[in-house]
Order: C-alpha cells, then sequence, then structure tokens
C-alpha cells in the first residue's frame, strides 16, 4: 500500500509541479519516498530548490535594503527634527504677520470708512446743520436783546459764510461722487 502511495505521489508530483520544480522531475519513486518519510532529507531537498534560493535571496535583500533606509532614515533624525523646529518657527513668524497684516487691514478699512467721500460729505452735512443752527441762535439772540448790532453782523455773516463754504463743499464733493 505504501509503495502504491508513492507511486501516486511520485505521478502528482511529476505531473504538477514538471513545471515548477523541475528537480522533482528527475527523482525515481524510491528517492521520492525518501523525501516523504525523512524530514530531515526533505528540508534539505527542499532548501535546496533553485526557486527557493531565489525566494530566500529576495527575501534576503529586501530586508537588506529595508535596514539600510531605517538605518538612512535615522541617520536623518537630528537634520529631521531640526527642519520640523524650523517650520514651527516659519509657521509661529508667519501667523503673527497674517495677525499683522490683518490688523493694519482692519485698520485701513477703518480709516478708509472715516476717509471716504461719502463720510466727508456726511461730516459736512451735519457741520452744514451745526452752522445753520449757530445762524439761528445767533438770530435770536439778537431779537432778545442779548447782543448789539455790530456784534451780530459780524458773528451772523461769519456764521453764514462758514455755512456757505460748507455746502460749497459738500455739493463739489456729491459731484465727485456721482
Amino acid at each position: 500500500f505504501f509503495f502504491d502511495c508513492c507511486v501516486h505521489v511520485y505521478t502528482y508530483l511529476n505531473v504538477a509541479m514538471n513545471h515548477d520544480f523541475p528537480e522533482v522531475q528527475n527523482l525515481s519513486a524510491d528517492e521520492l519516498a525518501i523525501l516523504l518519510r525523512d524530514d530531515t532529507a526533505f528540508e534539505q531537498f527542499f532548501n535546496n530548490l533553485m526557486i527557493v534560493k531565489n525566494r530566500k535571496a529576495l527575501k534576503d535583500d529586501i530586508q537588506r535594503g529595508n535596514e539600510e533606509m531605517a538605518a538612512a532614515n535615522l541617520s536623518m533624525k537630528a537634520e529631521i527634527e531640526s527642519l520640523k523646529e524650523e517650520i514651527r518657527d516659519f509657521t509661529n513668524v508667519a501667523k503673527s504677520q497674517k495677525a499683522e497684516l490683518e490688523e493694519k487691514l482692519a485698520q485701513k478699512a477703518e480709516l478708509e470708512a472715516k476717509h471716504s467721500y461719502a463720510a466727508l460729505d456726511k461730516l459736512l452735512k451735519d457741520a452744514m446743520v451745526q452752522s445753520e443752527v449757530q445762524c439761528d441762535a445767533t438770530a435770536e439772540a439778537f431779537q432778545q436783546g442779548d447782543m448789539d448790532l455790530k456784534q451780530f453782523v459780524k458773528c451772523y455773516t461769519e456764521q453764514r459764510k462758514l455755512y456757505h463754504i460748507r455746502k460749497k463743499k459738500s455739493e463739489i464733493l456729491t459731484s465727485l461722487i456721482r
């Protein structure tokens, strides 16, 4: 029975592994039986197969390459840490400069809003109203007898002159806006 099994195994191995393991093709049934019975002989035969040797050599090459890359990476660790620190410093500087820029842009926007044509026109119109109120107050004071004619004429003319200057400036500014 054992001999029949060996023959079947030999036939199977001969057919199935004829192309993958040409070393098996040249073995006799007795040699195959020995390989099946003796683990040491099988292991020695297996380790001497060309495909196994090639795979082990490939594995060793890959492992050696990985070890070399790891050593190279470890040798650059100090430089990498230094570069990381430099990046952190640049990032902090960039954040600081960004905050400063945003603050200056906000100041610029505030100044532009404060000194825009529309803002200046509003200030002029408010000043015109203020001049008008002052003129009315001066006229009321004169009517009440709180000031003499000379004082009234001088004060009222200055206030009306200021009102008309502001009005003309507002008109010019309004024409510039359009």
